[in-house]
């Protein structure tokens, strides 16, 4: 998803709240800020906090499940992607409210915790939050840049699912071309050496580059300098009518190297949310234990 001037509402919303979030905080823990015969709301506890742990507090409180509700939010948007037909927002306003809200979590969480670690248990969980923010960060900054740098590199692109398909049918089409090779060699029907200098060419160097189910990252063609040397210096030593065979299997090969890289670019444009995902899920798992420990906690210490 890019961010463009579509986004701008969703940021100055964003920075409406955190700046709404900050005042109240600012104000909860010094009063004497406020005007003249302005009181702090009574339901959000005592002004200043007489607790020490402020996430204990009631506003603390109040950042804590609101960041939570985020992060439920946030998962949900899973569910969304493959319930399109849903009448609740399109896909593209979700993805926009997952990526915006959870920016707020991130001062929501500051304040809660009162600008402390904290023990072993919320120490743990910060560092747990950072590395799912991190990975979506991560995620948006590819998701902005990557397609451009892909229509940069990729002077066409195939159906990634057809990928495996359209590799198979180059190898195909080599295969057929050496078998050809082999009978005109066989039968004498060129008069020179260039079917035994393509057959060999083939057999060395394209058929296995073509035959990696992979990307075939340490076959000779694979790279496009070494391999426009190589085809360079094949059409010197065949025939010119064999030329434009030449040119057929320089272009198999720049075929297989441009689904290697769309493979390579895809990979790194939904890799990430392997990362992600089960982190964001950890995540919730360790925040509902956290809230539940919380508020037994402090149920336990009412008078």
């Amino acid at each position: 998803m890019r961010i463009d001037r579509s986004h701008l509402p969703w940021i100055l919303l964003i920075t409406a709240l955190t700046f709404i979030a900050a005042i109240s905080y600012s104000l909860n823990l010094h009063p004497d800020l406020l005007p003249r015969g302005v009181k702090f709301p009574a339901f959000l506890g005592a002004v200043p906090p007489t607790r020490a742990n402020y996430g204990g507090t009631p506003l603390g409180l109040l950042f804590g499940v609101v960041a939570f509700g985020i992060f439920l939010f946030a998962a949900a948007l899973g569910v969304r992607k493959k319930k399109r037909l849903w009448p609740i927002g399109s896909v593209q306003t979700w993805l926009k409210a997952h990526l915006w809200l959870t920016v707020l979590t991130v001062p929501l969480v500051i304040l809660h915790s009162g600008f402390r670690i904290g023990g072993p248990h919320t120490t743990g969980l910060l560092a747990l939050y950072t590395l799912v923010m991190g990975s979506g960060i991560f995620g948006v900054i590819l998701q902005h840049f990557l397609p451009t740098i892909m229509r940069e590199h990729l002077p066409r692109e195939v159906i990634f699912e057809q990928i495996p398909f359209v590799r198979e049918s180059l190898l195909q089409a080599a295969t057929e071309l050496r078998t050809q090779v082999a009978e005109i060699d066989a039968l004498g029907l060129s008069g020179d050496t260039s079917p035994q200098i393509l057959g060999r060419f083939l057999d060395d160097e394209c058929l296995p580059f073509l035959a990696v189910k992979k990307r075939s990252r340490n076959r000779h063609l694979a790279n496009a300098q070494l391999a426009a040397e190589m085809f360079k210096l094949l059409r010197v030593n065949v025939h010119s009518e064999w030329r434009p065979r030449v040119d057929e299997i320089e272009s198999w090969c720049e075929s297989r190297r441009l689904t290697d890289l769309q493979t390579k670019f895809q990979h790194w444009l939904h890799g990430w949310l392997l990362v992600h995902v089960p982190t964001s899920l950890v995540l919730i798992i360790v925040t509902t234990w956290h809230a539940w420990a919380g508020i037994r906690f402090l149920v336990t210490q009412t008078p």
